[in-house]
């Protein structure tokens, strides 16, 4: 092989391996393109745990803390928060399966 066969070679290996590069970061791109964004409101404590206790008597099946602040836009520590308040006074139920 000539050299010039040999760096024209080296030149389409080194392409070849620049976009498996790209390929590889336009799919993650894509994989985060699908993150689901929760835009959180500034409500009070008070409001949010009334929210929350509204949704979960409209709501048949379990909850868990990322829907209710999916559904409700509250920021997710204060509905962990909140629902262990809202468990502690019986308000609420934890289901055995989610520990």
């Amino acid at each position: 092989m000539t050299l010039i066969a040999e760096i024209h070679n080296s030149q389409i290996q080194d392409l070849r391996d620049r976009v498996s590069a790209l390929e590889e970061q336009v799919a993650v791109l894509l994989d985060l393109s699908r993150v689901e964004v929760v835009e959180l409101r500034d409500i009070g404590r008070e409001q949010a745990k009334s929210e929350i206790v509204e949704l979960f008597g409209t709501t048949k099946g379990h909850l868990y803390f990322s829907d209710i602040q999916a559904k409700l836009g509250i920021d997710y520590d204060m509905v962990v928060e909140i629902c262990q308040e809202l468990i502690d006074e019986g308000a609420i139920g934890l289901d055995a399966n989610a520990l």
